[in-house]
Formats: structure tokens, C-alpha cells, sequence
């Protein structure tokens, strides 16, 4: 079984996302293995579930500026305070977290990290996050941004979870191994919850990537697919 998710690369594009021009309508993002994913609109730049495993040497000092990181849960590959704290050094992004992660923070200053809890969504100028209670061994959160040209949802490695009310412009989904919750039944199920236009697998096998894209094109055929490998950097339009 191949390991799609386990970033192999050299070299992460992080400058080339920051440099590729965008039109109205445009995301470019970076899956860097795992779940890890840095976005990036014109007016916007998002990270969600880095890992130590995410980043080479130096590669961290490569973000020039991100709005929020959010971290869905406690296991290694979705979280790792260290590098957490470096980001927020280096670009201030303010932190959003599964409560449960608030035992983990080690010197991460406190007013900096915000547990979100999906009854109180995180505000900051003209960007919403929302959390979600996804399928996990452990406790996990997901993630609904909104910003007024964008809608976007990041699954972590959860099972599927009822998504009522929610919408996607582009939705990143977790397709299976090496999380025990989600499969390609459940990442199609979020999208079809979602009404997502693009749809982006992370978090699976060779297998489990050609399984989900099968079952996408049959249940989900509306919806534009990417399965990206670690480390490509790739540029979407949503609208037009």
C-alpha cells in the first residue's frame, strides 16, 4: 500500500504560493502531507492541521503571512506546538484549537490560542471560523471558514459527521489511512453534506485515493476533484 499522504519532497513551493497571481475566484494551496494544507485567496491566507512532519528545515520562516492556523487534534500528525509557536512568531496568526488540545500548548502563550467550540464561532475582520465535532478516537474538531468571497471546510482525518447548514466553496477531505474514522464513503458524504464545488483529497493510500475518486465521479459527478500530491502546488477557480 502506497503512503500518498507522507510528504517526501525536498523543497515546499511556500514562496510560489505566496507569489502566483490570483484572480477573483482563485485559491492556490500546498497539501503538504497528512492533512496539512496552506491556502491562500487574494485577500486571504489560511493553514490547518500542520505537523512537525509538514515542514523541512527553515521552511516554517517561509510564511510570509497567514490569517489563522487551526489544529483539529492532539495526534502528531495534525498538531505540534513547537512549530505552532514558530508560525505564530512569525506571522502572528492567532491560534484556533480542539479544546482538548489546550493540555498540550507547553510555553504557547495563552491569549494567543482560542479553543473553538462549535456554539461560539472565532471572528476576526472579515473572516468567520465555525468549529465543527467530528469521528475520532480522539476528541476533534473541524473546520468551516468563511470570508466574503470564500467558503471553505477542512475535514482533519474525521469520519463523517451531518455538515447541515454548512456550505463549500472547496472543501479538503479525508479520504483514509492512517486514521481509523474516515474512509471514501465518509469523504464523499462531506461533500455531498457540503454542496462543495472542488473537493481535495488528503489523508490516504493510493488505494484509498482511486477508491474516492470513483465513488466522487458516480455520487458527486458536479463536483471539480483534485488529489494532490505532497508538496504540489495547485490553483483552483471556484467561480466564473
Amino acid at each position: 500500500m502506497t503512503s500518498h499522504w507522507i510528504r517526501e519532497a525536498t523543497k515546499a513551493p511556500i514562496g510560489e504560493l505566496y507569489s502566483e497571481p490570483l484572480g477573483e475566484g482563485e485559491v492556490a494551496f500546498i497539501y503538504l502531507g497528512w492533512a496539512g494544507i496552506l491556502m491562500r485567496t487574494r485577500g486571504h491566507a489560511f493553514a490547518f492541521d500542520l505537523c512537525q512532519k509538514n515542514f523541512k528545515r527553515g521552511e516554517v520562516k517561509e510564511l510570509e503571512r497567514l490569517d489563522v492556523q487551526c489544529y483539529g487534534h492532539t495526534h502528531w500528525d495534525h498538531w505540534h506546538a513547537p512549530h505552532a509557536k514558530a508560525i505564530l512568531k512569525g506571522t502572528g496568526a492567532p491560534i484556533l484549537i480542539e479544546p482538548a488540545i489546550i493540555e498540550e500548548l507547553g510555553s504557547l502563550p495563552r491569549e494567543d490560542v482560542t479553543p473553538l467550540l462549535p456554539s461560539a464561532p472565532f471572528r476576526v475582520a472579515d473572516i468567520t471560523v465555525k468549529g465543527v465535532v467530528g469521528v475520532h478516537p480522539r476528541p476533534i474538531t473541524l473546520f468551516h471558514v468563511e470570508t466574503p468571497d470564500l467558503a471553505a471546510f477542512h475535514g482533519g482525518d474525521s469520519g463523517h459527521v451531518p455538515l447541515d447548514g454548512l456550505a463549500a466553496d472547496i472543501a479538503f477531505v479525508p479520504t483514509g489511512v492512517p486514521s481509523p474514522s474516515c474512509t471514501p464513503e465518509s469523504a464523499v458524504a462531506m461533500i455531498r453534506d457540503l454542496g462543495a464545488k472542488v473537493a481535495v483529497a488528503v489523508h490516504g493510500s493510493e488505494k484509498d485515493m482511486a477508491a474516492f475518486r470513483a465513488l466522487a465521479e458516480a455520487k458527486v459527478p458536479e463536483t471539480q476533484l483534485f488529489i494532490p500530491r505532497p508538496c504540489e502546488l495547485l490553483k483552483v477557480k471556484l467561480a466564473g
